[in-house]
């Protein structure tokens, strides 16, 4: 009897926990490791698509789109988007290596659905949305060749929650996902996310693996995706494949 009990509290802890809303999910760090003018690197993977461009001999550009969803058994939606721009200085350093620092932010959105037939066999559903803004900045350290890319990348992000409402929660529900009496609103959180990138393939097309960490540093109580990966391709357009690039 102990053993039934056992199971069955087990059980009902994974449906509870399969319904928390990870308010936060990050995604992934976009480390170029551009080397000249002109090149531009595209990446794709399950969730991102990101750009990034040269636009100077130390200047770039990058920019990252992300969508994220999850549906659970015909009763659970959770999804989030978001859209971001950023800039800053790359170098290409001796022996392959590029070292780069970049800045940005963006906006994006985060909600959640349950659906469930109640006593009377009426279909009913609860929800709640969210709205924010996040920047960061990303120093990091690479190697890069026509076959090999790999990089550090410690991330920091600031995010605040602008918008929040709900529909059919009570406080009470709210409350074990930190949403009740609109905390989520108050001050803001912030994040250490440092990412190791790893490419392989030859010149133009490579195979693209990560994975980071996620450190909550400072803000209140938040449902966070404490670790992240991501497997996609990069495309890369730049001269330096084909011929030495001039170093001053």
């Amino acid at each position: 009897m102990k053993t039934r009990y056992l199971v069955m509290s087990i059980v009902a802890a994974g449906l509870f926990s399969s319904c928390s809303t990870n308010m936060y999910v990050p995604n992934t760090v976009n480390a170029p490791l551009l080397k000249e003018k002109g090149e531009i690197k595209a990446s794709l993977d399950e969730s991102n698509l990101q750009l990034a461009v040269a636009v100077t001999d130390h200047v770039g550009i990058i920019a990252n789109g992300f969508y994220k969803t999850y549906e659970g058994k015909e009763y659970y939606s959770h999804s989030g988007h978001m859209g971001e721009l950023g800039f800053g200085y790359f170098s290409p350093l001796k022996n392959n290596l590029v070292f780069e620092t970049y800045v940005g932010g963006g906006m994006g959105s985060v909600s959640k659905k349950v659906t469930y037939t109640n006593s009377d066999n009426a279909e009913i559903t609860n929800s709640f949305s969210a709205k924010g803004a996040r920047a960061f900045i990303q120093p990091g350290i690479g190697y890069s060749n026509k076959y090999f890319d790999a990089a550090f990348t410690p991330r920091f992000t600031f995010v605040k929650y602008t918008r929040f409402s709900s529909t059919g929660f009570g406080e009470d529900e709210l409350s074990g996902d930190y949403l009740d009496k609109g905390r989520i609103l108050n001050g803001f959180y912030t994040f250490a996310e440092p990412a190791f990138t790893v490419r392989l393939g030859y010149k133009y097309l490579k195979l693209q693996g990560q994975y980071g960490l996620t450190m909550k540093l400072g803000g209140g109580n938040l449902r966070y995706q404490s670790m992240f990966g991501s497997l996609g391709i990069v495309l890369d357009i730049a001269r330096w494949y084909n011929k030495p690039v001039k170093r001053k």
